[in-house]
Order: C-alpha cells, then structure tokens, then sequence
C-alpha cells in the first residue's frame, strides 16, 4: 500500500510534465507561418510595406502602380491613418522589417482577399493597435462585435458592408477584411495542418530568414492555378497548367526608379515529373535569336539547350505523366509522314522560340516559330523532305520572296507535336530558312513581315529602348517568357473574362506603362533559378495634355509650298530625307540636316507618292514618280534613268501611280491610273505589257491599282467610283467571283487585310450612304454595317493606317467630324464647319495610335489620339497633309511639314 502511494505523486509529476513539454514544445514553434493556410496562393513577406504604399513615395514605376484605385485607396488611408493616430505613432516606424505576412487567397470567385500576420511583440505595438482600434471606433464610425470560434474570441468590425476581422494570439495579430480567413487560421493552428511552404525544407529554412529589398514573394503554383480559372474566358483560351510548371517559387522583391525585380528559386518535387524537370542537367546555350524576334513581337516563348535529345527526353517524360495525348500527336507525324526525330535532332541547335506578333485580332492571329539550326544544308533538306512528305499527292509548294524560298507543310499543328501544345496556333506551316535559324509561320505574309524587319533590322537586338531591357535579363536561361506589352494589354484583354477584361480596358493607362517583362528559370542542380523583371523605361504619363510644338529646323524657300513632305532614305548613310514640291513646280530633297541637297526643275505638278526603287539592284535608290502626263524615275543626283522620262499614252491626267513588286524582288512592275478608267502597266524599263496598254474600266478610278499574292495565287484589284470593285490576273483576265457591284458610290480607297488564303483575305469599302462593305478574293460577300446617313450632305470616308493593319471611318457632317473604329463603334467627334478636310492615320503599336485632321480651307491642322484627345496645343499651320515619325527612344513624335514658303521640322512629346 505505501509502495503504490508513492508511485502516485510520481505518477502525477510525469504525467504533468508531459503535459507542460507537449504544450511548451507545440506552442514555443508557432511562429507567423503557423497562421497561415493551406489554400495560400502567395505569401509576401514585406520589409516596408508601408512606405511602399504610402502617398510621398516618389519612385515612377510605384507611383503609376498606385494610380490604380485599390493600391491609391490603400495608401490614402494608411497616410490618414499616421496623421489621424498622432501620439508619435506611425505605421512605418510601429510595424518593422520581417514583423508581417500578407497571405494571398482567393476570395470571391473573381477577386483575391488578404490575411494578414502580424508579430507585435513590443509593448509600443500594443499601443499602436490601441490607437488603431480606437481610430475605427470614433473616427471611422465602425461597431464592434465578437463571436467565438474554436475557443479563440474573434472581434469584428462592421461598417456599410466592409468588415474587418481580427484574433490575438500570444504575440500575434491576425486580421483580414474577409473574416473566414480568420477562421482558416484558427484551423491551420489547432489543427497542425503544414502548408505548402513549411512542407518544403528550402522553403521553410528561407522563411526564417530576414528579407533583403522590399520583401520576399512565395508562390504557391497549384492554388494559383485554381485562381487563374476564375478570370480567364475558357472559350478563347486553354486552361493553364501553372501547377505543372514548378510546385513553389520563392523570390525576393527590388524596386527601382522603372523597374521591378524578383530573384529566386523554383522548386521542385522530385517524387513527381513537373515542366521544369526536363532541364534538369541541360545547360542553356545562350539567347542568340534575339538578333531576328521582329521588333512588334508582344510574346515571345523561349527555351534554351545544350542537348535537344537530353531536353526531348525528359519533355516525353513529363508528357507521359500528365499529357499522354501529346505522345499520340508526335507518334502520328512520326508514322504518317515519316517524320525522323532522330533526323530533326542532328540539325536542330540550341535553342526554339514562339514570337507572337501584334494584332488588332487576337493572340493567335499570326505566329512565327524558330529553331537555331546547326546546318544549314540540313535543315533545308530536311524541311523540304517533311513538306513533300505532308502532301505526296500535290507539288511541292514553294514560292520566293527577297530572295528567300517560302516553302509550306500541309502538316497542322507542327510546332506543338513536337514541342508541346505551348506552341499551338499553325494550322498550317509556313517556311523558310537562312544562315543560323528556321522560320515557321501560321502565314505566309507572317514570314514576309519577317524577313523585311530582318533586312531593315526591325528587330529586337537592333531597337534601342528593347536591347537596354534585354540588358538586364539572363541570356543564360533554360526557358523565358518575355512581353513587349505596348500591344499586348489589349490581346489580354481579350483573353480574359468580362470582369477583368473591362478592369484592364478602365486602367490601360497604367497597365501599358509597364512596357517589358520577363519571367526566366534557369536549371542549378534540383532547383531553378527564377528572375521576374517588369520595366517602366518610359517617362510617367500622368493626365494627358495638350503638348506644345518644338522646332527642329526650318528651310524657306522662293516660292509657296504646294506639296506635302515625302520621306525618302538616303541610301549612302541610312539617314531619313524630304522631298517637297513648290508652286513653280521645282522638286527639292532635304537632308536631315535641313539642307537642301538637290533640286530638279519639273513641267507639272506631282500627281502620285514618290516611291523608291533599287533599279540596279545595287543598293542605291531612285525616285519614282508621276506628274499629269508622265512617269519619272530619277537618282540622288538628278539624273534621269535612260528611257525617263515616260509619257503615258493618254490625253487623260494621271490620277494614281503604284510600285508593285511580285516577289519583292526589285524586278518592279509600274502602273498608271488615268481618268476615265485608263489603266496602263509597264516594267520598270518602260516597256508595256500584255493587256495593258490599256486596260479600260467603266468609271473613275477610286484608287491605284492594287498587287496582291496569296500562295500562288496573283490578284490585281480596282476599285472605281461608280463602286465596282474588279480582280483581275496579272494577265488582266478576271478572276472568279470578280466583278463585285458594292451598290452605291465610293470615293475612299479599298482597306486590304491579307489573310493565309483567298477566302481569308479581306477588302473592306465605305460607301457613300455608310454602309462598309467587306468581301473576300473569292468575290464572297462576308459581312455588311451600316452609319445612318442623316442628310444628303454628309459623307463618309475609310482611312487606312500607314502600316496598312488598321482603319477608321469619318462621317463628315455640316458643323461636325464623328470618327468610327472598324465596327463601326464610335471613337470621338469634332466640332469642324469646313468643307475641306484630309485625314490621315499612323499606327505606330496598338497603344500609340494617331489621326491627323487637315483644315485645307483654314490652313491648320491638328492630331489626335483614339479616344479624342488631342496632342498639339496650337494648330499646325498646313493646308498640305505632313509626314510622322515616332521615337520610341525618346518618346516624341517627329513632323515633317509643308507650312507657306516654309518646310518645318517639328517636335511633339507623346
């Protein structure tokens, strides 16, 4: 008996100290990680938060970000909160570097909710949310009411439906403005449930971690994959497989004056295959195909490799695991048309990349796919052998354009059942090949845009403000998603659902300022390094203004101006010139130092654009031009080509003159539009052609004639007064379908949106009672519009965009210009009362987009942006329509104008 009264108190003191260890130990390793829950798509973890925020921050990139009305409401309040709270108390100075958590969730189904984790160990803290508290309460006018959940006393408070909830726990504050957070705090606490970054032994030794910037991001990738469902629109895009990319991302946060970086590491679970495990062990080899990605690419895909086979393995391996249909797609190229992996792997290189071009369409509109070759020779073999292969039964396409073969493989989807369904959108394929890469294009005049910004050095590695971003990016890495966004916001917006897509149209303002970004991984051993850089490299476009004009140069002369400037390249140093025309009909070229270097005495005035030729296809260009009765081709010298200058054989004025070239290949074809329907076309030589000297058409001529080539396929296309429309072959035998009677009127040229094939390719035509009219090359009608026509003398015109991509519609009124895009949606109106209006369109990027409106009965001009606002604070005395050049370096406009006895070269800020 005494034996067991002993043992009791024993007994006890073991069993109470059990007790007293399990709780000291579960409760002495809670730390602020504790709080946080399963379902946290990102954590960050801020080492200023409140300056970040706070209205006297003064660097640009945050201060546009912070025009954005959620972060702009966040910083108001935090600085009214410091002034409010006074007693010496202040956010920055209470909550201290490391002290916070802000853990991203998803709240409603579009919209994203925070909780926040806040240490508060100090007694000043205590006194701080004190204040806090107490601020809410009296100043703010919320009510406060508790609840208890789990044992643990929640406070709410309450104000016109926004809630703020809160615990304390020990030394910590837990709060969130949607209070079931709260609750899944509680949870992840009493329930030791481990979250997806205290799982991870990297990840969690990081966390302890100070912070070095402004803070640290974790990324949780399967919860934000759940959340991207949620505003993406899942009938325009594919679901993402972010969780199947990486599992965790932890970076740490830099913000400078135009940028923002984040540094880190990607892990990896090595128990499961993820898109990154295929690098694993594969080095990059370098970024050289940023010599030819087209200056107008939005997005560009690149992965990079020092072993093809090594890399393709692992990506079979990743497939199998999550994407068994894309082995079946490779397997079906590899046994229906003989596809030769083992081939492709001998000659492809280094590196594969997706260029997205700019579009008014959508993101799959045109796409260019590339791969670094290491024989030249191969890879044509090669490609031909697959292109004859994919139709045995036809020819084997291939058509050549300066001097490049074209060749094309009835094979859809070719890019992607190689490399994955990433590289989607080719229905069919395109081709061509030069010294270090092969070009695959979803078009063919994909690849022609392509090859003519490779040859004017339109490209990424030659644009200055591109190349300096392209400086701090990781040339080194495995796989890169760069985006140029100055075209780009819109395509997003398109790619997202109603709520989103309207938030971006409200806010591109700010959203378009960040320019560039890139997200990179690069394999080191298990993990991959990560690099996220946004950029803002342009001056902070706050509310736009009028801007005043600067001079850049002035040269007078004798007598008045009677021609609009013509740009012309000097081709002995690149440099850009003017030509101008006077009333005594004296031709002069202006250098670029305002000088006037040539002059040539004319019998007329010009009656066309002035057009430049390689004649000797040597690199030095000519002038070509018309005048009423003739035809001109003329060097930098003076001196006329033998044979010029022409006379067109017709007492008819010349109305229109067109360069055409089939192939770009400088063996020109010249062509006259006389009046009374006069259609004359010669070689470049003078001599006349077949069926055309000359073809005769009912009617007035509406504009030049027009070349186009769609594969094999040569259309000629006219358009008269009366509103006939005719395509003709080069023979100048009509075409099926041809001619198409648009049933009333037209004095506006024909806009032409070349398509992969006829069927494709649309003409759109303004008619004189409003209604735009679009057809085909097959002469299908495809879809009409109508403008109400409000009285007998309001007219309407289509203006087409410098670059040919775009158009607008202007209906001219008595007392006022409205301006329509293509669906005939207004734009804006000015107030004008004067019968002699021009207009002109320069697209520059799908955000820099500007109409010129020339007042020719009172001698002033003004520009405007696309939603009306205008650009120059004084008008631009002109009756003559100007050039335009855009800076993107400088982010100025350049104009070029005939101004009286004056040519002036000014200057405008965007």
């Amino acid at each position: 008996m005494k034996r067991s009264l002993i043992l009791i108190p024993v007994l006890l003191v073991l069993v109470g100290g059990g007790i007293y260890f399990y709780f000291h130990w579960k409760y002495s390793s809670i730390n602020r990680w504790s709080f946080v829950p399963q379902s946290s798509i990102m954590v960050f973890q801020p080492t200023q938060w409140a300056q970040l925020l706070s209205g006297d921050e003064e660097r640009k990139i945050l201060k546009n970000l912070k025009s954005l009305p959620e972060l702009k409401q966040i910083g108001e309040s935090l600085d009214s909160l410091d002034s409010l709270v006074g007693g010496g108390f202040s956010v920055n100075r209470t909550i201290e570097a490391n002290d916070l958590l802000i853990s991203v969730h998803q709240g409603s189904k579009e919209a994203l909710a925070n909780l926040y984790i806040l240490e508060v160990s100090a007694l000043k803290k205590h006194d701080f949310l004190a204040q806090v508290v107490k601020y809410l309460k009296d100043v703010e006018g919320f009510s406060e009411t508790q609840r208890v959940y789990e044992g643990y006393t929640i406070t709410e408070f309450n104000k016109a439906g926004t809630r703020i909830a809160y615990i304390f726990y020990r030394n910590y504050l837990i709060f969130s403005f949607t209070p079931f957070l709260v609750d899944d705090a509680i949870r992840s606490l009493e329930k030791g449930k481990q979250n997806p970054y205290t799982k991870n032994l990297a990840i969690e030794s990081t966390s302890q971690q100070t912070p070095v910037g402004e803070g640290r991001l974790y990324v949780n990738m399967p919860e934000l994959q759940k959340f991207i469902h949620h505003f993406v629109d899942p009938v325009d895009v594919k679901g993402s497989n972010l969780e199947l990319i990486t599992d965790l991302i932890h970076m740490d946060l830099n913000i400078g004056n135009d940028d923002i970086s984040f540094n880190g590491f990607s892990y990896i679970d090595t128990a499961k295959v993820n898109y990154l495990s295929s690098f694993i062990g594969v080095k990059s080899a370098g970024f050289e195909m940023k010599n030819v990605i087209p200056d107008h690419s939005g997005l560009v895909i690149h992965a990079s490799f020092d072993d093809v086979r090594k890399w393709h393995a692992g990506l079979k391996e990743y497939w199998r695991e999550h994407q068994p249909s894309q082995l079946t797609r490779l397997g079906e190229i590899e046994n229906r048309y003989r596809f030769d992996v083992d081939k492709f792997y001998d000659f492809v290189g280094g590196e594969i990349g997706l260029f997205v071009l700019e579009s008014k369409r959508n993101l799959d509109r045109e796409k260019i796919f590339c791969i670094r070759h290491k024989d030249v020779i191969r890879a044509e073999n090669y490609m031909e052998e697959l292109a004859r292969d994919s139709n045995p039964d036809t020819t084997f396409y291939h058509e050549t354009y300066a001097n490049r073969r074209i060749g094309e493989i009835l094979l859809d989807e070719l890019p992607g059942r190689i490399f994955g369904d990433v590289f989607d959108g080719f229905e069919t394929s395109y081709y061509f090949v030069n010294r270090d890469f092969v070009f695959i294009g979803n078009t063919q005049h994909a690849l022609e845009v392509l090859i003519d910004d490779i040859d004017t050095e339109d490209t990424w590695r030659k644009s200055i403000k591109t190349f300096n971003f392209l400086e701090s990016t990781n040339d080194d890495a495995n796989l890169s998603v760069y985006i140029k966004s100055a075209g780009l916001w819109s395509l997003i917006g398109q790619t997202l659902n109603s709520h989103w897509s309207q938030y971006i149209e409200e806010h591109k303002s700010v959203m378009k300022q960040l320019e560039y970004g890139v997200l990179q991984f690069t394999a080191v051993d298990n993990k991959f390094y990560t690099n996220l850089h946004i950029s803002h490299p342009g001056k902070l476009m706050e509310a736009q203004k009028p801007q005043k004009l600067a001079s850049q140069g002035e040269v007078n002369f004798e007598h008045v101006l009677s021609s609009k400037p013509f740009a012309v390249k000097n081709h002995n140093d690149r440099t850009l010139e003017m030509m101008v025309q006077d009333s005594s009909h004296q031709l002069s070229l202006i250098s670029s130092t305002n000088e006037v270097v040539l002059k040539i005495p004319l019998k007329g005035q010009i009656a066309s654009p002035i057009y430049q030729v390689d004649y000797y296809k040597n690199g030095k260009l000519q002038y070509l031009f018309a005048t009423d009765h003739q035809v001109h081709i003329i060097d930098r010298t003076g001196t006329y080509i033998p044979g010029y200058p022409q006379k067109v054989k017709t007492s008819e004025k010349v109305k229109f003159l067109s360069l055409i070239d089939y192939d770009n290949s400088k063996n020109y074809r010249i062509m006259v539009a006389a009046e009374k329907g006069f259609y004359y076309m010669t070689n470049k030589a003078g001599k006349e052609l077949k069926g055309w000297n000359p073809l005769k058409l009912k009617n007035e001529p509406a504009m030049g004639g027009q070349h186009l080539r769609v594969k094999t396929n040569d259309y000629m296309i006219f358009l008269q007064e009366d509103g006939i429309a005719y395509g003709l072959q080069r023979n100048a035998e009509p075409r099926k379908g041809f001619p198409i009677d648009l049933k009333a009127s037209i004095t506006s040229p024909l806009h032409i949106e070349r398509g992969a094939t006829p069927q494709t390719t649309e003409l759109a035509a303004m008619t004189s009672n409003g209604e735009l009219v679009v057809f085909n090359l097959l002469g299908e009608i495809t879809r009409k519009k109508q403008l109400l026509k409000g009285s007998p003398n309001e007219n309407f015109e289509l203006v087409s965009s410098n670059d040919g991509e775009n158009f607008v519609v202007v209906r001219n009124k008595e007392d006022k210009v409205e301006f329509f895009d293509e669906d005939l949606e207004p734009m804006f109106i000015i107030d004008s009362e004067s019968q002699q209006l021009t207009y002109q369109f320069y697209s520059f990027s799908e955000d820099n987009k500007i109409i010129i409106v020339v007042d020719q009965q009172n001698s002033s001009a003004n520009l405007y942006r696309m939603d009306g606002t205008r650009l120059n604070k004084e008008a631009i005395p002109t009756n003559q329509q100007m050039a335009m050049l855009y800076h993107e370096a400088k982010e100025e406009f350049e104009l070029f104008v005939s101004s009286g006895r004056s040519f002036k070269r000014l200057k405008l800020k965007r």
